[in-house]
């Protein structure tokens, strides 16, 4: 009897939600314009919450780049001209036999954002190619957590190989328990190792690293050229000065000094303050959508009086009345939450492109907040729904 008694209820549970699905659906289609007056302002204030997450998180990663040569201890030089060449070794070494340097060596951007997958069928990121040599990630801090150590890149030079940094390991599932392969911009490449940054070079973290001489010979000259080199506080102008005329002495590479004063805790706190922004700004619209729905429900509950009225006198309760209204607030707010997400989405990558600046998304970012979109508009019409359960056909029909 229990089995049979709990399909029978399971039943009853499930005719009833497709009752109030399709009741839901004939409200909603039946008033367009007072369905996309509720919609809009959900639309409006998830689109205006993702733009604003997503823009700070691109502003923040582009900050942390600029701000790399803003670290007393680093001396970063840029090259502005010819940069078809690897930085002379003999001289390289000569700036590492300086005695405030600890390592000196390579560390360039070559690709903003190049396409990775571990397969063809898997999903593709777009993350920073950095072109390096041992000693330009040496400088960095740039260390290994797994595989074969980064200090061999050098010496395998003529191999597809890469190291993967450890957010975009997780994003895209590598371990290195078993050999792994990833393809790069089309071409494929054995994944070496996972690398690891907690020197303020964070978007190595999230990045591609293969050697210098190999970017050079498959990709060309690299986009954003540098040479790095980790020096004692306080003689960072020195050896800038050193490094330059030692590496351009023809200034074919018109290299420029990018080291300026130390910024690293404005860099915290400019970063933290940008994310803090955001968040606050997606917090106040999801308030102000929450708001517009109870507002824009209110005044529907007011002006469908008489149909809610007579739906009571045909027998609906109370509380089908209330989940009526309630249905409709979580099922608008779910499409206006999807609708708003991908015009958030939209105008954020039509904003970063027009700064050059490679569009950054969360993966969580989407989800939640279609959930806090679907969520607000529940919050906001749950004092309709109490007043129209409890509106009496009397009173209705006396409206």
């Amino acid at each position: 009897m229990a089995p049979s008694l709990r399909r029978r209820r399971l039943h009853a549970a499930g005719a009833a939600t497709a009752a109030l699905l399709a009741d839901t659906y004939l409200s909603l289609t039946a008033r367009p314009l007072r369905t996309s007056a509720m919609v809009a302002g959900i639309v409006l204030g998830v689109a205006s919450a993702t733009a604003a997450v997503v823009v700070a998180d691109t502003q923040r990663a582009q900050i942390d780049k600029r701000f790399d040569a803003q670290r007393s201890h680093f001396v970063v030089l840029v090259a502005n001209g010819d940069s078809s060449h690897a930085f002379p070794s003999r001289r390289v070494s000569e700036i590492e036999a300086l005695e405030p340097v600890a390592a000196a060596g390579e560390l360039s951007i070559w690709n903003d954002g190049v396409a990775v997958a571990t397969s063809r069928f898997a999903r593709t990121a777009r993350v920073p190619l950095i072109g390096a040599t041992a000693s330009g990630l040496a400088a960095a801090e740039v260390r290994t957590v797994s595989g074969i150590p980064v200090r061999a890149i050098d010496r395998l030079p003529g191999r597809s190989l890469v190291w993967v940094g450890v957010a975009l390991a997780r994003r895209l599932g590598i371990r290195m328990d078993l050999p792994q392969t990833a393809s790069i911009a089309s071409r494929p490449y054995t994944v070496a190792g996972l690398l690891r940054d907690d020197a303020g070079f964070g978007y190595v973290d999230d990045a591609v690293v293969m050697a210098s001489a190999l970017a050079r010979v498959r990709y060309g000259p690299g986009k954003t050229v540098r040479f790095l080199a980790h020096v004692r506080p306080g003689a960072a102008g020195a050896v800038a000065e050193y490094a330059r005329a030692a590496l351009d002495p023809t200034g074919q590479r018109q290299l420029a000094d990018a080291t300026p004063p130390d910024g690293r805790i404005l860099l915290g706190h400019v970063t933290s303050d940008l994310r803090r922004i955001g968040l606050a700004l997606g917090l106040l619209v999801g308030l102000i959508g929450m708001v517009a729905v109870a507002n824009t429900q209110s005044m529907a509950v007011s002006q469908r009086s008489r149909e809610l009225g007579l739906r009571a006198a045909l027998g609906w309760s109370r509380r089908r009345i209330g989940r009526l209204i309630l249905a409709e607030s979580g099922i608008a707010g779910l499409l206006a939450a999807i609708l708003g997400c991908g015009l958030g989405l939209l105008g954020a990558f039509v904003w970063c492109r027009l700064q050059g600046w490679q569009l950054i998304v969360s993966p969580s970012l989407g989800p939640l907040v279609v959930a806090g979109g679907t969520l607000s508009s529940l919050v906001g019409g749950v004092l309709p729904a109490r007043r129209a359960a409890s509106i009496s056909p009397l009173e209705a029909m006396r409206s």
